[in-house]
C-alpha cells in the first residue's frame, strides 16, 4: 500500500501557544443583523483559534463574522480570505458532481458500482452508486479499519489508491446493501475515483470547472494534495492542557472531505442551491431524501441531511477532518443560510451554528428555540445508538479472573486490515498491541463475557470460540465498521 512508509516526521506535531498576542483583532462585520458575538465569545481573542461564521437572508448580502486566530504561531487573525478545510460538507459537491454527470447521461444512478471499479468484490449482491451517495451501501468505513490496524488519519499519509486498496481487500459488508444506513467516508472516495473514470478529469477538475468558477467561488479548491501551497489556509488546532497543538490533515484522499473553501464562497454555493441556479434537476435531487429497500425514508439525501429544526426544514451537513470543525445549512422555508468554518477540534460547530440560527430565524416559528434544543438533543442521541453494532452490553457484566484473561492472550492477524495484534496480559489488564505501531497499544476492558472496550478509541474487540470452547479469533467494531475479523495464530478454522 502506498501509505507504507509515509509515517509523518514528530517535528510537525505540536505548537503550545502562548496567553497573549501582538495584534488587534478583527471583527469587521459586513451587514447589519444581531450581535453574534455572545455566540462565539469563547474564540473572540487573539490567543486561540477561533471560526469564521457568515449568514444571507432573503438574497441579500451576506452577514460576516470572525473571531480568533487563522495561525496562532505568526498572530494572523481569521478574516474573509481566511481558507479551511470542510469536512463532510464537502460531500455535497462530490455527490453534485455525480448528480451532473447522471444528468448528462454518462452514468446512472442506479448503476453497479463494479461497473466502474472491479476492483471491488462482488459480494454477490449488488451495490448502486446511490447507495454510495447515500450511506446504505454496507461498505466498511476505511479511516476506522486503518484506526483498528493502529494507524488512524492524521497518523500516516493516505491516498485515494490507498482507499480503494483497503475497500478491495474487504471480504464482507457490515450489512446487505439497501437494508441500514451507515455513514461511511468509503463511499465518497469511491465516488471522487468514479467522477475520474467516467468523465476524463479528477473530481478537482471536474467540480472547478462545472461549479467553482461559474457560481465566482474563487478561494475554494480540493485538498488533493496536502503539501500544496494554499494562500491563506487556517491552521487546525486541537486544545491541549498547555493550549493548542496543531492537529493537520496529512492526506491527500478526498471526496468525502477535503474542501479548501471560505465562509464566502460557502454562502454562494447555498444561494445558488436556493435560486435554482445549478438547473432543475441537481436542485431536486441534491436534498432528495433517501429510501432503504423497505421503503423506509431517511433523513440523509445526498450529501445533505435533511431534518426540522424550530419546526422548519433544514438542509445540512456538519463536517470533522482533523482539527477543522464546520457546518452548512440552508431554511429554504425562511430564506436563510448559514455557514460557519472552525479551526479548533473542540469548536461544537452544530451547537453554535443552531446558536445563530437561533437568532436569525422568525419569532414566529412554531416550535421556538427550547423545542429546537430539545431537536438537537435527540438527533444526538439517536446518532448515538446508530452504532448499535458496537454498544456495550452492560446486561450481564463480567469480571474476568487473570486466569480467564490468560486465555484470550495470542497473536491475531487480519488480511482484510494488513494488521496483526499481540494480546497480552500486563498487571491484571489485557493489553492490545498493533505490531506495527507498538506505541499504539491500548487496555482492553471488560464488558461482558469475552468482550472488551478500548480504553483510547471508541470500539470494541470481541472474543470467538469454536465448538471445542477454545478462542481462535476477535471481531473488531466501531460505529462504522461492525465485525473486522482478526484469526488468532496456529488456530484452525472456526467451524
Amino acid at each position: 500500500m502506498q501509505a507504507l512508509g509515509k509515517i509523518l516526521a514528530a517535528g510537525v506535531a505540536a505548537v503550545i501557544v502562548g496567553s497573549t498576542a501582538s495584534y488587534a483583532l478583527d471583527t469587521t462585520e459586513s451587514g447589519a443583523g444581531p450581535s453574534l458575538d455572545p455566540v462565539f465569545q469563547k474564540w473572540n481573542k487573539p490567543n486561540t483559534p477561533g471560526c469564521a461564521v457568515g449568514y444571507s437572508r432573503n438574497g441579500g448580502p451576506p452577514v460576516t463574522r470572525f473571531y480568533g486566530s487563522a495561525d496562532l504561531e505568526h498572530d494572523i487573525a481569521i478574516d474573509a480570505d481566511t481558507v479551511f478545510e470542510a469536512g463532510s460538507i464537502s460531500k455535497q459537491f462530490t455527490a453534485a458532481s455525480i448528480l451532473s454527470l447522471a444528468e448528462q447521461g454518462k452514468l446512472a444512478l442506479s448503476d453497479d458500482v463494479r461497473k466502474y471499479i472491479p476492483e471491488l468484490p462482488s459480494y454477490g449482491v449488488l451495490i448502486t452508486i446511490d447507495q454510495l451517495i447515500n450511506h446504505t451501501s454496507g461498505l466498511r468505513d476505511w479511516g476506522d479499519i486503518e484506526m483498528i490496524a493502529g494507524w488512524p488519519r492524521t497518523s500516516r499519509i493516505y491516498t485515494l489508491s490507498d482507499v480503494l486498496d483497503i475497500a478491495a481487500r474487504q471480504k464482507n459488508l457490515n450489512y446487505s446493501p439497501g437494508t441500514r444506513y451507515s455513514y461511511t467516508n468509503t463511499g465518497y472516495n469511491l465516488l471522487a475515483i468514479i467522477v475520474q473514470r467516467v468523465s476524463g478529469e479528477s473530481l478537482a477538475q471536474y467540480s472547478r470547472k462545472k461549479f467553482f468558477l461559474p457560481l465566482g467561488m474563487t478561494h475554494t479548491q480540493w485538498r488533493d494534495d496536502f503539501r500544496r501551497v494554499v494562500k491563506h489556509r487556517a491552521i487546525a488546532y486541537k486544545a491541549i492542557k498547555e493550549g493548542y497543538e496543531q492537529q493537520m490533515p496529512f492526506e491527500s484522499a478526498y471526496g468525502n472531505g477535503g474542501m479548501l473553501t471560505t465562509i464566502g464562497d460557502l454562502l454562494k454555493w447555498n444561494d445558488a442551491l436556493s435560486a435554482g441556479q445549478l438547473g432543475p434537476f441537481l436542485t431536486a435531487e441534491l436534498p432528495r431524501q433517501s429510501k432503504l429497500l423497505t421503503g423506509q425514508e431517511i433523513s440523509y439525501a445526498r450529501g445533505l441531511v435533511v431534518e426540522s429544526y424550530r419546526g422548519v426544514r433544514e438542509i445540512a451537513h456538519s463536517g470533522s477532518t482533523a482539527g477543522y470543525r464546520t457546518w452548512l445549512g440552508r431554511y429554504p422555508d425562511s430564506n436563510l443560510s448559514v455557514a460557519l468554518l472552525c479551526n479548533a477540534s473542540d469548536a461544537k460547530t452544530v451547537d453554535l451554528a443552531h446558536d445563530v440560527v437561533d437568532l436569525l430565524l422568525p419569532s414566529s416559528s412554531k416550535l421556538g428555540s427550547v423545542t429546537g434544543k430539545a431537536e438537537q438533543l435527540a438527533r444526538r442521541v439517536s446518532n448515538a445508538v446508530r452504532g448499535d453494532a458496537i454498544k456495550a452490553r452492560l446486561k450481564n457484566p463480567w469480571h474476568p479472573t487473570a486466569a480467564d484473561l490468560q486465555k484470550l492472550t495470542g497473536v491475531y492477524s487480519s488480511d482484510e486490515a494488513m494488521a496483526t495484534y499481540e494480546i497480552t496480559l500486563k498487571e491484571g489488564n489485557l493489553t492490545a498491541t498493533p505490531t506495527s505501531r507498538r506505541s499504539a497499544a491500548f487496555t482492553l476492558v471488560p464488558t461482558e463475557i469475552d468482550t472488551f472496550q478500548r480504553d483510547d478509541e471508541p470500539g470494541t474487540f470481541h472474543f470467538l470460540r469454536n465448538s471445542n470452547g477454545e478462542i481462535d479469533r476477535f471481531e473488531a467494531a466501531t460505529e462504522r465498521v461492525y465485525a473486522l475479523p482478526f484469526r488468532r495464530a496456529g488456530a484452525a478454522l472456526r467451524p
